[in-house]
């Protein structure tokens, strides 16, 4: 089952691609999530943005995501599958890409084995208040990433002010990222903040998707900033995809729950078994780098100059890929982020421009900037590309404090 997943991973990106940058150009109607409630969840419009927060207990955010998020944005139900079948040549017969469907949805069963209880408790909540129709692309969209290298992105931690000695208190970091992935048309118009204020956890937002238990984009409460970026290539040995591990979008999610701090994102990381190659891109209130991440092993690589960037390529020497491809111009965007060293400081505005220089168009679906130490999000949704709209300013702080009405606990 192993080998036949990595072969068909590898048809897929050789030959997906363009498929994916062709039908990312085509129009869908317009889409607006509808304002509610739900237990003590709600959903709402922030300055323009679509805000979904939910607490309590596992089953409570399920169900609450799956009724004010999921259920009105059916449409993304079918999304997993429209991207497998998409991302498959026209030669290849219906049936091979049926049977294909079916192994890959196997696989995503034995990874929902691996996560931790919480976050499987949350997942059958959401599968208990969806319609039956949504539970193959609830499967898939859990999962699917982790078989296959679809993620492409671009992210960049700057200590804003270069020129003054860096101290906890003057390090003022800025942390940016592109989400670049193929809409088919219609994902970026789905586009959703959630704030989680899980029972007995550290609060958090989340850019995402309604249905995704896992984070790709986020900040928690501490200040603490993450985001994922997939690798190809690696070049210590490891598989590709190894189905033992924890699909990487709940290793994020874990570390906004759970950690405060650089170091201990690092610690969990290093301590659960891992899928797949990927970047973590990571800063808390204090200092930034990169985890580069594959299924046998961690490596760090901190700011240089005041900042550390990356795209879908490993850097450090224990993963580099000699004469490894330059996936989706990984090495220009790389170069594009990394010119920001060459300004004294760095602001929103900056990053915003840099992060646009780096867009890949029609895939380009989310563009957003966090400031940890003053819990700010700055986001562009909505239309490709992304770094092309203006930048939204959400103040969190007000959105992860505890709330007295409900039933979130702090740790």
């Amino acid at each position: 089952m192993g080998r036949r997943i990595t072969i068909i991973s590898a048809l897929t990106i050789a030959s997906g691609v363009l498929v994916w940058l062709a039908l990312s150009a085509f129009e869908d109607k317009p889409f607006r999530y509808p304002e509610g409630r739900w237990q003590v969840g709600q959903l709402r419009y922030i300055a323009g943005l679509p805000v979904l927060e939910v607490a309590g207990t596992p089953q409570d955010i399920g169900a609450q995501v799956a009724r004010l998020g999921a259920m009105p944005a059916s449409r993304l139900r079918q999304y997993p599958r429209d991207l497998f079948f998409a991302a498959w040549p026209r030669f290849v017969a219906r049936e091979w890409k049926e049977k294909a469907w079916r192994e890959t949805l196997a696989v995503g069963e034995r990874l929902l084995a691996n996560i931790p209880e919480r976050h499987r408790q949350e997942y059958q909540a959401l599968r208990d208040n969806l319609p039956e129709d949504w539970h193959e692309g609830l499967l898939a969209g859990n999962t699917l990433f982790d078989i296959k290298r679809l993620v492409h992105c671009s992210a960049v931690i700057v200590q804003a002010d270069r020129g003054m000695a860096k101290t906890a208190e003057n390090a003022n970091l800025l942390f940016g990222r592109n989400l670049d992935f193929p809409t088919l048309g219609y994902l970026h118009r789905y586009s959703l903040v959630l704030i989680y204020k899980p029972k007995g956890h550290y609060a958090f937002v989340a850019v995402g998707f309604p249905g995704m238990v896992g984070v790709l984009s986020g900040m928690n409460e501490h200040g603490l900033c993450v985001a994922i970026l997939e690798v190809y290539e690696s070049g210590d040995g490891s598989p590709s995809f190894d189905p033992r591990g924890v699909p990487y979008a709940i290793v994020l999610r874990r570390i906004l729950e759970e950690c405060r701090t650089l170091a201990e994102a690092e610690r969990l990381v290093k301590s659960v078994p891992r899928t797949c190659y990927y970047n973590l891109a990571i800063c808390d209130t204090r200092t930034g780098g990169v985890l580069e991440i594959s299924p046998r092993q961690v490596s760090f690589r901190g700011l240089e100059q005041g900042i550390c960037a990356c795209t879908n390529c490993f850097q450090t020497p224990a993963l580099a890929a000699v004469g490894g491809k330059n996936w989706y111009r990984s090495r220009e965007r790389l170069q594009v982020l990394l010119a920001l060293r060459e300004e004294a400081n760095v602001g929103v505005a900056q990053m915003h421009q840099a992060l646009h220089r780096a867009h890949l168009g029609a895939v380009t679906l989310q563009t957003m900037i966090f400031e940890p130490q003053a819990l700010r999000l700055h986001l562009a949704m909505g239309k490709c590309p992304a770094s092309a709209l203006p930048l939204v300013c959400l103040d969190l702080l007000p959105l992860l404090k505890p709330d007295p009405l409900s039933p979130t606990e702090s740790r």
